[in-house]
């Protein structure tokens, strides 16, 4: 019996080959972006799961005080560690961890090679078993029982040593310290936020031995007893921050312990971190939501369409029960039908993953493998979307089809306005309402990005080059290059700098009275050279930084941004000039020239305070040489500008970044999901277009004898394809009606995120709905000129 239901269900399938084509490209596109995207969130998801005591780890935050507009840090000073290990008993064990020299490339020197690192840490030897390092030579017991050791990675070992052994080898880092390999350990795992691709010991640095509760650059991990009571933990290592510091230098006011499993997607207002392998659990979110709504929308093309064939398999039902088919029996069938036709297109959108995942890995710049289309979930994943759409899909064509009356092999007469038919309209509102929203977002979204790509950010980052000088052996070595670098034809500006915009600057505050505690937070960047030509900074009053200063002179030169200006109080920039200025560097600082804002960090963020400032005794080195070039030759203009390197720094590795590159990367995760949205957005309306090109070819086929009689009596081509489209239009406008406060609400939300954003016109609702309505007009189209200029001798023949 069941054998026969098979049979039937495919023969039914086979004979409506339209509506079987259509519904297996719709459910097999969205199983298709189901898998990858659930691929991807799963991967997310698996984030740091891996290490034996992975539910007892954490890491400590720390949130700042009101000066730092309460702002979540992933590091903080270096005592924190060992003070709630010595006071809070159920805190087992701590790490810190560091990137070498604050987070700045790593200039390694092996025998007469140079080398970069950028994956170089300074750690307590706990990192080692808190976090399950796999040791393939040496062990985590006695990998810093020497002093001045250092453990590498297995690529990192592979990258420096090739197959040549690095046990006990000689390691130069930054021309100062000489380390020794002791331990050679596997790479860690790609869904780990440890990136540490080499690691020395913290305690052989003054980073380790100079304990201080003032500078906050260290990740803080601390390993918790089984079932410690967390928030009891928080309050006591908070209580901490009173016993050992001021309150007058209070600038963090609580400590907040993160679990390790939730740093990956949970870190987006976490500012300061290490890691570069952060996600959002927004993100993840919104592609579950993508992913699902792409394969409602093909479940609602199968119940439109299994609706609007109705008519055509309503004899065939009727002869069913008249020959003694109950109900059950038919819901069965209809059930079968609809679970063949889901899992050939679960056949085929599976198989489809796996061609279109380079395409995914290309857009999204993930490290998704081919396995992990194979992992478990997925495949649990398969089978519950097998069932769950077969229930989805089925269910509402079973049930109305089902109960058609034995009565309608006699009577031919059809309902107007049926319940079927209402729902029918309402899954085609809801799937252009989707479409429409999809539509204004991805608009929205790609009107943001170029608002930022276009933004004046208050300086020209185009055309820089900022090269790493922070391994030079002595600051001769830093002016011999920088004068040899002017000498280039294409070189039109050279300053030599702390650190370029953004990246490595100092914190500290400016205060309107020497005696004033808490005063405005700013970045502070030491220079040598002319930074307002080279970076094209507006100078509003004053002048550049003076080029020499003569020995001796222990004045401090600043140049500060409107920012501090207003803080200040001054009424004009040409009030500033001259002014001291409280700052820590000293009580002889001036304010040579006052430049307007400009955005040295995110846009996501407002512009803070920022001073440049040349001092002949200045606390911090200069570590770039940002140059500005102006020619077409890029590549031959790097080779002259690397072999001047070599020949002034000649024990440290070329190491340079475009300042543009380096501004286009603060919004890498913004221009990913843009490029998703955009896809995946595509395909949602695509399907939506598939079902509504089958709909009204069955409606089409339904007024076949109308339109012929029509056309017998004069209508033209134009007014038959009115008549076809019309109704589908009016859906498409409450659609629109439907769609657009959802998608303001959604994208007014999306948009605060941005400090500077763009303003969402009206043009962009109007575009959206315009579309929708083209879309359903070329769609529908075909299918109502087709039945229009049909030969109406055909369709009225049998009448």
């Amino acid at each position: 019996m069941i054998r026969n239901y098979f049979k039937i269900a495919w023969r039914n399938i086979l004979a409506n080959k339209l509506f079987t084509l259509l519904n297996i490209a719709g459910l097999a596109i969205g199983v298709c972006v189901c898998v990858i995207l659930f691929s991807f969130v799963n991967k997310e998801l698996s984030y740091d799961k891996m290490y034996s005591n992975s539910e007892d780890i954490y890491r400590v935050n720390m949130e700042t005080s009101e000066a730092y507009d309460y702002e979540t840090w992933a590091t903080m000073p270096n005592a924190v560690g060992p003070a709630i290990v010595a006071e809070i008993p159920q805190v087992e064990t701590m790490t810190r961890l560091i990137k070498d020299d604050f987070g700045a490339t790593a200039s390694l020197k092996i025998g007469d090679k140079n080398y970069t690192e950028d994956g170089l840490y300074l750690a307590d030897a706990s990192l080692f078993k808190m976090f399950d390092f796999k040791f393939l030579q040496g062990n985590s017991e006695t990998a810093f029982s020497e002093p001045k050791s250092i453990v590498l990675s297995m690529s990192a070992k592979e990258k420096l040593f090739g197959a040549k052994e690095a046990m006990h080898k000689l390691i130069t880092v930054n021309n100062s310290d000489t380390l020794q390999v002791s331990g050679i350990y596997a790479d860690l795992p790609k869904n780990s936020v440890m990136d540490c691709a080499m690691v020395y010991n913290i305690m052989d640095s003054w980073m380790g031995t100079n304990v201080y509760w003032s500078n906050a650059s260290y990740e803080t991990y601390v390993q918790l007893q089984p079932n410690a009571d967390v928030a009891e933990i928080e309050k006591r290592a908070t209580a901490l921050i009173d016993k050992n510091v001021d309150k007058d230098g209070q600038y963090f006011t609580k400590f907040i312990f993160q679990p390790l499993t939730k740093i990956h997607l949970y870190s987006a207002d976490v500012r300061e971190g290490y890691s570069t392998k952060l996600g959002n659990i927004t993100t993840i979110k919104s592609l579950m939501f993508l992913s699902l709504l792409v394969l409602f929308i093909a479940c609602i093309n199968y119940m439109n369409l299994a609706t609007a064939n109705s008519r055509k398999r309503a004899k065939g039902i009727g002869v069913n029960k008249v020959l003694g088919a109950n109900r059950r029996q038919m819901l069965f069938l209809f059930y079968v039908e609809t679970g063949i036709l889901v899992l050939v297109s679960i056949i085929v959108g599976y198989a489809a993953s796996f061609l279109t995942l380079p395409l995914f890995q290309n857009v999204t710049s993930s490290e998704l493998a081919f396995s992990d289309l194979l992992a478990a979930p997925i495949l649990v994943g398969l089978l519950l979307i097998w069932i769950v759409v077969t229930i989805i899909a089925g269910s509402y064509p079973a049930i109305a089809m089902s109960g058609i009356s034995p009565l309608i092999l006699v009577n031919k007469s059809k309902k107007k306005n049926s319940a079927s038919e209402y729902v029918r309209k309402g899954l085609v509102v809801f799937q252009f309402a989707a479409s429409i929203v999809l539509i204004i977002a991805v608009t929205i979204i790609l009107q943001q990005m170029a608002f930022i790509k276009n933004k004046n950010l208050g300086y020209d980052p185009n055309g820089i080059i900022a090269i790493s000088v922070k391994s030079a052996e002595n600051q001769q070595q830093i002016d011999a290059f920088t004068k040899a670098v002017e000498k280039h034809s294409n070189v039109e500006s050279v300053s030599a700098v702390q650190a370029m915009p953004g990246v490595g600057e100092s914190g500290r505050s400016v205060q309107k009275l020497v005696t004033d505690n808490v005063g405005l937070p700013i970045a502070s960047c030491r220079t040598n050279g002319k930074v307002v030509k080279t970076l094209k900074l507006n100078l509003l009053a004053g002048n550049e930084l003076p080029e020499h200063i003569a020995e001796g002179d222990s004045i401090i030169y600043t140049l500060i941004n409107e920012k501090i200006l207003s803080y200040l109080d001054y009424k004009t920039a040409e009030d500033a000039v001259g002014k001291i200025i409280n700052t820590e560097l000293g009580s002889r600082a001036i304010i040579t020239g006052v430049v307007k804002n400009f955005n040295f960090s995110s846009l996501k963020e407002d512009v803070g305070g920022y001073m440049y400032y040349k001092s002949s005794s200045a606390p911090e080195g200069i570590r770039t040489l940002l140059v500005r070039y102006n020619t077409q030759k890029l590549p031959q203009f790097m080779g002259q500008l690397e072999k001047t390197f070599n020949e002034n720094l000649p024990n440290t590795a070329f190491d340079y970044q475009f300042v543009d590159r380096h501004v286009a990367q603060l919004y890498a995760s913004e221009e990913k999901t843009a490029s998703t949205a955009t896809i995946f957005s595509a395909l949602a309306i695509f399907i939506a277009c598939l079902g509504l090109f089958g709909l009204a070819a069955f409606m089409a086929e339904q007024r076949t004898k109308e339109i012929g009689v029509r056309k017998v009596l004069g209508a033209t081509v134009a007014n038959l394809t009115k008549l076809l489209t019309k109704d589908f239009l009016k859906l498409v406008l409450v659609a629109f009606v439907i769609a657009a406060p959802i998608a303001y609400w959604l994208m007014n939300k999306w948009l605060l995120d941005f400090a500077y954003r763009t303003e969402m016109s009206w043009w962009v609702f109007a575009l959206a709905g315009l579309a929708a309505v083209l879309i359903a007009l070329i769609t529908v189209s075909f299918q109502a000129i087709k039945a229009a200029i049909a030969n109406p001798v055909k369709s009225l023949r049998t009448e």
